[in-house]
């Protein structure tokens, strides 16, 4: 099982130079259609998009990296000296514009606002990471700099009307990415259960889970553990050092990667037994679920998979959809949360290609003291021509129980 899940990872189709020349093709058409002369990508992953840069960390605040996307022609990247000899032997961009950095007294600064003078016009709008789901990969003090430098042009999002756009509908190569990584995750989720015991802490399940991830094929993970009696309420913050005892439910989220492409999915393992109000309400979010896999298909708006999710839970007596999250899924790819939300008042298209993280939700009454709980479960799936494909293993009819002891 292990060789043949770490050959599958390493026998990935590529994803070419031509297809990230189509993407620059494709976001030119896009910045032509907005009015828009140029963009920069500056955040980690809109780089990464455009570039293919493999570097697996964090990109350093202290060193920002950039590309400029012109009107027309290739891309130019602008970054701090020695990380540019880097890109040019590992990605396809080859015309990089750089300074001696890092330098934090004019990080880029003045070669950035040179780049921007040289190929646009006074009146020129520049595209960059501005609205919604987006982050600027600059200093704030440097953006304004810039800003200031590059006057009367001026800086709008190209975020909502560009790189959103382009990142939601997938190529089969980034879609065989995804689909590795929730394979992994997948096997790891169904190996967890027998290695755990009562009386071990959140940390330790969270870190044998990892461990198990890692050694299956991941290349990062992050994972989010939270248990209480009874079922959880918060799904962020977590692991902590908690033991775990008999009557509890963890919620497990993870999130790994493959060649920066991420799942998104949880499970439950219950600790000794599952409560009775936990079990209904998980029966009823797994019906929910399947709903939604079963809804899903090109031609649908986000709004029609939430309601055809919620229409499940909003019949059951005693039920209700009053939860912190506002949505019941999203869409995913190399970051963990993109668009479209799968919200009421969403009314994205779905498109073949389109990632969508379902994760239906409701809360409940504990069985022991009458607190809130919230139940909720998560699969990636994808949009295919007729309707979608589940890339997750589907979440178990029954919760796992824990019944070994530390």
């Amino acid at each position: 099982m292990l060789q043949d899940m770490l050959a599958r990872r390493d026998a990935l189709p590529p994803i070419t130079v031509g297809e990230y020349r189509q993407r620059v093709k494709d976001a030119q058409a896009l910045m032509a259609e907005n009015g828009l002369d140029a963009v920069f990508a500056t955040s980690e992953f809109n780089f990464r998009y455009f570039t293919g840069d493999i570097t697996q960390g964090p990109i350093q605040g202290g060193r920002p990296r950039s590309v400029l996307i012109p009107a027309k022609g290739d891309p130019i990247a602008v970054l701090a000296r020695g990380v540019d000899d880097a890109i040019r032997e590992t990605t396809w961009v080859k015309d990089v514009r750089s300074w001696p950095g890092p330098a934090p007294e004019d990080e880029g600064v003045t070669e950035i606002i040179k780049l921007v003078s040289e190929l646009t016009g006074p009146n020129a709008r520049i595209g960059i990471e501005m609205g919604p789901e987006s982050r600027l990969g600059w200093p704030v003090a440097d953006f304004l700099r810039i800003a200031r430098g590059i006057a009367p042009r001026e800086f709008v999002d190209a975020n909502t009307p560009v790189f959103m756009r382009l990142r939601q509908v997938k190529s089969a190569a980034e879609v065989a990415r995804i689909r590795r990584v929730c394979e992994i995750v997948s096997e790891g989720y169904a190996r967890l259960p027998q290695l755990l015991k009562i009386g071990e802490t959140e940390i330790d399940v969270c870190r044998k889970l990892e461990a198990t991830c890692y050694a299956l094929g991941v290349d990062k993970t992050r994972v989010v553990g939270i248990s209480e009696r009874g079922g959880h309420l918060r799904t962020f913050v977590g692991p902590t050092d908690r033991v775990l005892s008999d009557e509890d439910i963890m919620f497990v989220d993870t999130q790994c990667m493959v060649d920066n492409y991420t799942c998104d999915f949880n499970r439950y393992l219950a600790f000794g037994s599952v409560d009775p109000a936990s079990r209904k309400a998980y029966d009823l979010i797994w019906q929910a679920t399947e709903a939604g896999i079963s809804a899903v298909k090109p031609g649908i708006t986000a709004s029609d998979l939430w309601h055809a999710m919620n229409k499940v839970i909003a019949t059951k007596v005693g039920a209700n959809t009053s939860n912190s999250f506002g949505r019941m899924g999203h869409g995913m790819g190399m970051t963990i949360t993109e668009y479209p939300s799968i919200a009421p008042d969403d009314l994205t298209v779905l498109k073949p290609g389109m990632i969508v993280k379902l994760g239906p939700s409701t809360i409940y009454e504990s069985h022991f003291d009458g607190s809130r709980k919230l139940m909720i479960h998560e699969e990636d799936t994808v949009v295919t021509e007729t309707g979608c494909e589940l890339l997750t293993r589907r979440q178990p009819l029954s919760m796992a129980v824990i019944t070994a002891r530390a």
